[in-house]
């Protein structure tokens, strides 16, 4: 089934593509970048995968699908569920003093993106190959698309080492901008600049700015004083500044267990009202019908109507309820200065021992390599056009000449895309549920036939009052009972029932099946576009 499915729309995308406003691919002007990866020609004499275990997942550099620019290529997230890592070595950067720095990426997903992350790490091999990179390499920054759960965000990290104690600390931008959930191709780019000022750029738009010396979390330089860890609070010390009034006590005609709402003594029953009658009867003009059958239609029964003698009202009458003046609540004594009180206790401040300033944060070590170390539960995301220099400038302009261009033909794809966005979703629903598609149309087409021969028979339909359980209806319903306890029905619900129950690691690898029926679904692109 899933492979008609894939034929299908393999045939119905190939028909649109046609007509699409892809054009070839020209490979982009480099000239005065330090580092440029475009994936072109052989790429893993660059690259190379990192030889650690964990890492069971294998990139590949391959087109986009749909392509905008034919022929052009990108490295590939190529199944979902898994470890990838991968590192290049370039010729050593390092910030100097009035220096910038600046990085810049493309990033696609393809396939949506519910839990993973798409972003590079710089940092310096110190002479390692890149095959060593992994999690554990101390990297000097950290940046990129990062989803899964509560997290939504274009991550800007970067490593800052304390002069005083030789430890490195991660230094996290405060307010990060979230990222764009759509599937088409986006441009991330950081740029920092020799007055600590930083910017976080996406599709080449300013989306967060600010100081590495005020903005970032914790702060580059660490307090001057600290909380004296060997301070105590003493045992007798009060810090409640507010207490219960110890003379005061609850009054003798405070009821605490009165209700908030009582029956409206003022209240009563309405003449005309009728006690003894229901609201609701059967119908007295309604009538079996002629062709009705006991054994197969079931026992008839008249429909039910309300009562007309109930123009007042029927039933047990009952009195409104009304707030009850006298409900007060449970008791509590007032509040008053607690005679004893202190104040806040804090402990005494002392002389931080790593205490530093830095001043230039913005002058970052050296670097000599890019890697990427994610894990994600989705395939399809990709990663193209890495540029490293030290001119922001630059750097912004190869972003307007290289990517403008794909941004503007994916924007005109979608358009195209959207009837075979509506073709999928249609297709899916029909391949995914063909036992109870194929009984409802039937069903439809058997109870037309019926009615059509029914309109024409020689003997007056007999009227049917609303709410009368026609024969249609009962077959209608013995349909749904039958759906209901259909194989593929019960199947279904037990596979469901079972992943409900499942916690173990394999729970949160998608089914190959549930791959396959998130692709091309309208459902889950709006949900990606919003």
């Amino acid at each position: 089934m899933l492979a008609l499915r894939g034929a299908v729309l393999a045939a119905f995308t190939s028909a649109s593509a046609e007509d699409g406003p892809a054009i070839p691919y020209v490979a982009p002007d480099v000239t005065g970048l330090h580092f440029v990866e475009t994936f072109d020609a052989d790429v893993w004499s660059r690259w190379k995968h990192s030889t650690a275990e964990k890492y069971n997942g294998k990139f590949e550099v391959t087109t986009r699908t749909p392509e905008a620019l034919l022929g052009d290529v990108a490295l590939k997230v190529s199944e979902a569920a898994r470890h990838y890592g991968t590192a290049a070595k370039f010729e050593p950067i390092a910030v100097q003093q009035k220096g910038a720095f600046a990085v810049q990426f493309e990033a696609r997903f393809e396939d949506g993106l519910s839990c993973g992350g798409s972003y590079i790490k710089l940092f310096d091999s110190e002479g390692r190959p890149s095959d060593a990179f992994d999690s554990d390499t101390r990297y000097v920054v950290m940046f990129g698309p990062d989803k899964c759960g509560g997290t939504n965000k274009v991550h800007f990290i970067f490593q800052h080492k304390n002069p005083v104690t030789g430890k490195w600390e991660e230094k996290h931008l405060q307010t990060p901008p979230s990222v764009p959930m759509d599937r088409r191709t986006h441009l991330y780019g950081l740029f920092i600049r020799s007055d600590n000022s930083f910017e976080v750029h996406v599709d080449g738009e300013k989306k967060a700015s600010g100081s590495l010396l005020k903005d970032m979390q914790p702060p580059v330089n660490p307090p001057k004083e600290i909380d004296d860890p060997s301070d105590q609070k003493p045992s007798n010390w009060v810090d409640e500044a507010k207490i219960d009034d110890p003379d005061a006590s609850k009054p003798d005609d405070w009821d605490e267990d009165a209700p908030f709402q009582i029956p409206d003594p003022s209240a009563s029953m309405p003449s005309g009202w009728l006690e003894d009658e229901l609201a609701k009867i059967p119908d007295p003009k309604s009538q079996r019908p002629a062709d009705w059958d006991d054994e197969e239609d079931g026992e008839w029964e008249a429909p039910i109507i309300d009562n007309p003698k109930c123009s007042v009202g029927c039933g047990k009458w009952e009195a409104p309820r009304i707030n009850n003046p006298n409900y007060k609540g449970k008791w509590y004594a007032p509040k008053i200065d607690n005679p004893a009180y202190i104040g806040e206790w804090k402990p005494r401040q002392i002389d931080n021992p790593e205490y530093f300033v830095d001043e230039n944060p913005y002058m970052l070590p050296t670097i000599d390599s890019v890697g990427i170390d994610i894990w994600t539960m989705d395939k399809g995301i990709m990663f193209d056009n890495i540029v490293v220099d030290s001119n922001p400038e630059k750097v912004i302009a190869f972003g307007q000449a290289t990517f403008k261009v794909r941004s503007d033909i994916e924007a005109k794809q979608d358009k195209s895309a959207s009837g075979q966005g509506m073709f999928s979703k249609a297709l899916d629903t029909v391949l995914e549920n063909p036992v109870p598609v194929l009984v409802t149309v039937l069903a439809l087409l058997v109870g037309s036939f019926l009615l059509c021969c029914r309109g024409g028979a020689g003997s007056p339909a007999q009227p049917v009052t609303e709410g009368e359980p026609t024969p249609q209806r009962k077959k209608l319903s013995e349909y749904k009972k039958a759906r209901s306890d259909s194989p593929s029905r019960k199947r279904d619900d037990a596979q469901a029932d079972s992943a409900e129950a499942s916690d173990g690691p394999a729970a949160a690898q998608p089914a190959e099946s549930e791959e396959k029926k998130e692709e091309g679904g309208l459902a889950a692109t709006l949900a990606q576009e919003d």
